[in-house]
């Protein structure tokens, strides 16, 4: 796992789904991230992009998203 500001948002949430409930949990400023239009967009994003959306300093959204993998990625079973 080696992501950078210009990774893919839809890569990161493929690799760990549940990413997707989690992160607006932690950084409401990321809900903005749960529209339509936003979800559509979503495969071109990076998190760069999603970075200047919320005005999370890519570098902070960045080790959150290592952070939280580390910590809640569900077991494989």
């Amino acid at each position: 796992m080696a992501y950078d500001e210009k990774t893919r948002l839809s890569r990161i949430l493929e690799e760990h789904p549940w990413l997707e409930r989690e992160l607006p949990r932690r950084y409401p400023e990321l809900k903005k991230l749960d529209s339509p239009a936003a979800r559509f967009l979503l495969k071109r994003m990076s998190v760069k992009d999603a970075s200047r959306m919320s005005g999370i300093p890519a570098e902070e959204l960045l080790r959150e998203l290592e952070k939280l993998i580390g910590q809640l990625e569900p077991e494989n079973g």
